[in-house]
């Protein structure tokens, strides 16, 4: 079984503009698996509406306060991923999904 993988630094996903033209590009794209850099998302905000707006999958994201480039995400592609565990690691920097 073979994987692809995307990492992307997305500049900020906190405009609504902003974050529908990026989840858009990324559902374009074929690859299993998006992790996003850099989304500028505050921590502990509700991560609800980001869920709810990648609509391919389960996404997981993290915020950060320390500096304004904080926030990473996990984005995956169809609904075959069983989540065992989600860890923040470092708020808005590293974010760890175990799963199969």
């Amino acid at each position: 079984m073979s994987i692809s993988l995307l990492t992307l630094n997305v500049r900020s996903v906190k405009d609504q503009v902003r974050r529908v033209g990026t989840l858009s590009f990324l559902a374009a794209q074929n690859h299993d698996v998006c992790f996003l850099q850099e989304c500028r998302i505050p921590y502990a905000q509700v991560y609800s509406l980001l869920e709810r707006q990648w609509t391919h999958g389960p996404s997981f994201w993290s915020g950060g306060n320390n500096c304004k480039s904080s926030g990473v995400a996990i984005l995956i592609k169809g609904r075959h991923f069983t989540t065992d565990r989600v860890t923040e690691q470092v708020n808005g920097r590293a974010l760890v999904v175990d799963g199969s």
